[in-house]
């Protein structure tokens, strides 16, 4: 029985050794890799920028950066992430503002439906994984549950469980730069221009007025330490129902804002009202639209 267990506890030893061996292997390609934006953005440093865009996926694919730069003389990047909720932005602007990137206003694309969440969207667990070792990665992290000890500590675990993300062909994909990247060197991405014929129903769209607001807040808090100008605004969208609560509420929402946080919020999500034209699904506008905002929106670039 004893040999047994002496046995079975080399065997455990071996296969954690081998395991640390995959993840420290795996990390080391992963941060020298530039395919996603995150990684990406990692590289970006000791930078000075007049204006960052930054949001999910809505803020990722609506505004042209190279034409903004191009009529205002302003340098900007788009530091958005696809998928991302105000939890992991609040992470990846600290982020960025650690690397030494010096930036003189942020343009934050936020949404009623997630301004006020305080968890990470399944789709945005991963994204982070190849820093999660770093401490400022873990410490925001470990708040959201017990199974981010787990991908910390248990080596290999968090590329395993999530191996269509950060499995051998991304390994492949970073050592040896197959594909080319998503976006431009600006950051941006822009939605093709489909068939879409405009949403089946519409939805309620408004903030709740009595959220706490955590990461939205902390993000606040985060421009004025870093003495940045922070302006809040919300892309179009093509489900959204426009009736008077609708317009009570943003009313409300940007008086709030202005009055107890000092922050400008811009709300452009009823601007092209339900028309498909400018839309590549019920939330994303195509690059015909995202060309069309952007000249919408650069007087407030050229301020």
């Amino acid at each position: 029985m004893k040999n047994f267990f002496i046995q079975l506890f080399k065997l455990l030893l071996i296969c954690y050794l081998l395991f640390w061996l995959l993840d420290e292997g795996f990390t080391y390609v992963f941060q020298k890799g530039n395919y996603t934006k995150i990684q990406w953005l990692d590289k970006v440093n000791n930078q000075k920028f007049d204006f960052a865009v930054h949001g999910n996926s809505r803020a990722y694919t609506s505004l042209d950066l190279k034409m903004i730069e191009q009529q205002t003389k302003k340098k900007g990047i788009n530091i958005s992430v696809d998928g991302s909720s105000i939890t992991d932005q609040y992470l990846m602007l600290k982020l960025f503002i650690l690397k030494n990137n010096k930036i003189k206003k942020l343009y934050l694309q936020i949404d009623p439906f997630s301004s006020n969440t305080e968890e990470i969207f399944d789709f945005a667990v991963p994204k982070f994984f190849p820093y999660l070792k770093e401490p400022v990665v873990f410490d925001h992290f470990k708040q959201f549950g017990y199974e981010w000890y787990a991908y910390r500590y248990i080596p290999f675990y968090r590329y395993a469980k999530y191996n269509t993300l950060w499995g051998i062909h991304e390994v492949i994909n970073d050592g040896f730069n197959i594909l080319p990247q998503d976006f431009d060197s600006y950051g941006d991405f822009f939605y093709p221009d489909v068939a879409y014929k405009g949403p089946a129903k519409l939805r309620d769209l408004t903030f709740d007025l009595k959220g706490k607001y955590k990461f939205l807040n902390d993000i606040i808090s985060l421009c004025k330490a870093n003495k940045i100008e922070l302006i809040l605004f919300t892309a179009p969208v093509a489900d959204i129902k426009i009736d008077e609560q609708y317009k009570q509420n943003i009313a409300e929402f940007t008086l709030q804002m202005k009055r107890d946080k000092g922050v400008e919020y811009l709300n452009f999500g009823d601007i092209y009202q339900h028309d498909p034209t400018f839309f590549y699904n019920e939330i994303h506008i195509n690059q015909k639209g995202a060309e069309d905002f952007t000249r919408r929106m650069m007087p407030v670039f050229a301020r």
